[in-house]
């Protein structure tokens, strides 16, 4: 069987919304290899797991909302040392002195993309993580419908405006997702 694609998220710890996002996003992607996404982890929850799912992913998405705070460094630290391909949002709203200080020192040298509401977040994510996923393919073993699939896909989304997504819940945590292979 054909190894997933991974993924690890790190957010703020108020962003559930757009956690749900990441999990819509990848679900309706015409990508037939199952995904594997892991989260930074809630208060309680052991980190190395994590630090070791930075470590092993494809892609990182870093998502930073009101504040930065712990473990988000060190999932960020990691990323940076393991020369991971990032995928970094930075939400429009008030910051946190960390989250600030974060911006001020990191944020101005690393590409970045503001988001001011979850349909511009949807409408960012998808085609940063599309155009991702087509620098990859030959690495994650896409077949070429799938590569053409997401070049559709990316073509729909550079012709439309960001829409609202729908409110549901669910995958806002870690999870993985079967392929159809």
């Amino acid at each position: 069987m054909a190894e997933p694609i991974r993924l690890f998220v790190t957010s703020s710890p108020e962003l559930e919304a757009e956690r749900e996002v990441v999990g819509q996003v990848v679900a309706r992607l015409p990508v037939r290899l199952g995904w594997e996404i892991r989260h930074t982890p809630r208060p309680g929850e052991a980190l190395a797991p994590a630090l070791e799912a930075v470590e092993a992913a494809h892609l990182y998405v870093f998502i930073l909302g009101m504040d930065y705070s712990a473990p988000m460094g060190l999932e960020w630290t990691r990323a940076l040392r393991a020369r991971k391909r990032m995928l970094v949002f930075v939400k429009d709203t008030a910051h946190s002195p960390a989250a600030a200080l974060w911006l001020s020192e990191q944020g101005e040298g690393i590409e970045h993309t503001v988001f001011d509401s979850l349909a511009t977040f949807r409408h960012a994510f998808e085609r940063q993580l599309i155009r991702a996923l087509l620098d990859l393919a030959e690495t994650l073993h896409l077949h070429l419908d799938e590569v053409e699939g997401l070049a559709a896909r990316m073509k729909e989304l550079e012709e439309a405006a960001p829409e609202a997504p729908a409110v549901a819940r669910g995958a806002e945590r870690s999870a993985i997702i079967l392929g159809e292979r």
